[in-house]
């Protein structure tokens, strides 16, 4: 095989391990199984592999090579959109739960600043969208947006954490007002009862 093919292949090789890992990365963080559309781009580009070992024309072999890290390209910017889906959707739910909860800033200190930053890495993500130059060069773009995944990560992993323990805490808080409601109505009940009592023998 030419030198320029092996260079190729070993290039394709880099990228499909980004892909992989990538896509393991999601799978452990989002547990929403595997991810369609990147796996199709991977299946295109292994059918254009094929085509190239099959070829034997170097033209058609370097096409081919170069339509296969296409379509892994594709693959990685597909699984950081669903990423970067995936947390801003978990960290607008945890707000729509939890903000209002006495129990949040207890449990996470910081939770004021991580809506901060949580504000200021949308900003940042909106504003590199709004650049025609960097959204049409997708390879720029999600070279630029890495930073913003990895602070939205460890934010949402925080909130992922916290959730069940605010819920528990709100949990363990309404059954001890049921509790209380409870023991003050038995309470008032004893004592009408009690108070009925003691008028039925004052009168006899």
């Amino acid at each position: 095989m030419p030198a320029k093919g092996e260079d190729e292949l070993k290039v394709l090789l880099d990228l499909f391990e980004q892909a992989e890992a990538k896509i393991k990365n999601v799978e452990q963080a989002t547990s929403e199984g595997v991810l369609i559309p990147s796996i199709n781009q991977l299946r295109y580009a292994g059918h254009h592999i094929v085509q190239s070992l099959l070829s034997n024309d170097t033209k058609a072999l370097q096409a081919e090579q170069a339509k296969a890290i296409n379509h892994v390209k594709r693959a990685i910017y597909d699984i950081d959109e669903a990423l970067l889906i995936y947390y801003i959707d978990s960290a607008v739910d945890f707000k729509e739960k939890y903000n209002d909860s006495g129990f949040t800033t207890e449990i996470i200190a910081d939770y004021p600043e991580k809506l901060v930053m949580l504000d200021e890495a949308n900003t940042s993500i909106q504003q590199l969208r709004k650049d025609n130059n960097n959204y049409q060069n997708r390879q720029q773009f999600y070279r630029q947006l890495s930073p913003y995944l990895d602070k939205l990560s460890k934010i949402v992993a925080i909130f992922e954490k916290s959730a069940p323990l605010i819920a528990n805490k709100e949990k363990n808080k309404c059954d001890q007002e049921l509790k209380d409601k409870r023991r003050f109505i038995i309470k008032v009940a004893a004592t009408f009862f009690f108070g009925i009592i003691g008028i039925i023998v004052a009168l006899k």
